[in-house]
């Protein structure tokens, strides 16, 4: 447990370190305050969220980490720009570069402080723990329920075009050994009934034999990486059931969010081509972020209220209109703002992040399954009879 709290604690504070000395950078070479203190506390609050909805998925915190740094290194490069150009003084453009390499290291170093070295602790955990993959750009992550092939299509999009297996569908992993190069095909949701196929090349040496209910993946890493592998996996997965229920359209059909209704026959619907999951990995609800901005305004315009007569700073107070304090009536609009900004966060938790949570929930069960399972065989019987029908 303490391990774990040092690990956090230090991807914490190297996150906060980024976004400090950006701040600090842009300050100095003499970056608007207003534009520069509004960014660092929109894009704060952003990572806040951000960091707390990944808590488990500690790889991630390297994403987070650059937006929180955004505002400063934004800042810091147009100030060097301009004063390159206005004062011909080069040195100001490459303490701006020198500030964008500084905060990327950063963001990595994040990811090296919270994954790395594999502890028994961190295995045990329930933190994701990252892997690379033998001569593949694909990674392999250990989830809290699942293991995860992501960035089949790209390192700039690991989150889209994930393959995983959830404990309750695992049936067996295990370290083998490729004697000559083979293929593996991992099947991708497409948001229609048939999959996406990824294929990608499986060279001699270790691999990662890894079976389950929905799909069969055979993951080239070194046997080092694979014996690490394999002990998070049984941590993680002892006592977890498997689930032996053989899934069904119907299953399928309704997991996918596809309307139907009791009179219909969602396997004829399939053949046909008529049923679509409205969903897709490789698709973000982008619109929630704009209703999500709007719900929180309120809450925006009291923070900054609130900071301008804290802070006493007079580019604050003069936007907030808080010069002097506040007098009767502008204590009787915070008061209505603060009521107007609790019923707003309460709609953006009901519309914006309830609906994210099901989205993502879709989206999981999309990476395990991608399509339905294949029609029963046609068998030539009529139903509920043994005899076959005769042909004519």
């Amino acid at each position: 447990m303490a391990e774990l709290f040092l690990r956090r604690t230090a991807g914490l504070l190297l996150i906060a370190a980024g976004a400090a000395l950006s701040t600090v950078v842009a300050a100095r070479l003499g970056a608007a305050q207003k534009v520069l203190v509004h960014g660092a506390i929109a894009f704060s609050v952003m990572t806040v969220i951000g960091l707390w909805w990944h808590r488990r998925r500690v790889p991630m915190w390297r994403v987070w980490a650059r937006w929180a740094a955004f505002p400063g290194v934004a800042c810091a490069l147009f100030q060097g720009l301009r004063i390159d150009v206005e004062h011909n003084r080069p040195v100001s453009l490459l303490i701006a570069a020198g500030l964008v390499a500084v905060c990327w290291a950063l963001s990595e170093v994040v990811v090296l402080v919270t994954t790395r070295p594999v502890t028994p602790a961190l295995i045990r955990s329930k933190l994701e723990i990252p892997f690379p993959t033998r001569g593949l750009k694909a990674r392999l992550c250990v989830r809290e329920d699942r293991l995860a092939l992501d960035s089949l299509a790209s390192r700039r999009k690991r989150s889209r075009d994930v393959a995983t297996i959830p404990w309750t569908t695992l049936r067996s992993i295990e370290l083998v050994e490729v004697e000559q190069e083979m293929t593996c095909t991992a099947f991708l949701h497409s948001a229609t009934t048939r999959a996406n196929a990824s294929t990608f090349d499986v060279p001699p040496g270790p691999a990662l034999h890894v079976i389950g209910t929905a799909r069969e993946l055979l993951i080239p890493v070194t046997e080092q990486i694979g014996r690490t592998v394999l002990a998070a996996v049984q941590a993680r997965s002892a006592g977890v059931e498997l689930d032996e229920q053989p899934l069904t359209t119907e299953d399928w059909c309704s997991k996918a969010d596809v309307p139907l209704t009791a009179s219909e026959d969602p396997a004829q619907r399939l053949r046909r081509g008529e049923l679509v999951s409205t969903y897709s990995t490789d698709k973000r609800p982008y619109h929630l972020i704009l209703l999500g901005g709007f719900l929180l305004l309120p809450l925006y315009m009291l923070t900054m209220t609130t900071l301008s007569l804290i802070t006493g700073s007079p580019e604050l107070q003069d936007d907030w209109n808080t010069a002097g304090g506040l007098d009767g009536e502008g204590r009787l609009t915070v008061a209505g703002l603060g009521v107007v900004a609790v019923a707003f966060f309460w709609a953006a938790y009901a519309f914006v992040f309830r609906g994210f949570q099901d989205f993502m929930a879709t989206q999981d069960y999309l990476e395990a399954v991608p399509e339905p399972p294949p029609p029963p065989p046609k068998t030539g019987t009529v139903p509920g009879s043994d005899k076959k029908r005769k042909k004519r």
